[in-house]
């Protein structure tokens, strides 16, 4: 697993970008309590963009788990944030 360093300039940046749009920042705290203690120890949730919600896989068997939870999952984050248009979910695997 590779870990990605960025410099504070770049942080600055995606964090002022992320200001502008909420939801994407208030779908990452989310996460948590719709991943529920079965999926938060392997899987992330990376990004919302264009209606879709980007979420990581930690090995095969998480990749599992969310495509099992993935209507829970989208019904979720639909409700909680009707404004984003979330229409898919596409899992990254990081295994």
């Amino acid at each position: 697993m590779s870990i990605e360093v960025k410099n504070i300039k770049d942080l600055v940046s995606e964090y002022v970008s992320e200001v502008g749009n909420i939801s994407s920042a208030s779908m990452h705290r989310l996460w948590p309590s719709v991943a529920g203690d079965e999926l938060i120890g392997i899987t992330e949730f990376l990004k919302a963009e264009d209606g879709i919600i980007v979420i990581s896989a930690r090995n095969p068997a998480a990749s599992s788990l969310l495509m099992l939870k993935k209507r829970k999952i989208l019904e979720e984050y639909r409700k909680a944030f009707p404004e984003a248009n979330i229409v898919r979910m596409q899992i990254k695997r990081t295994y």
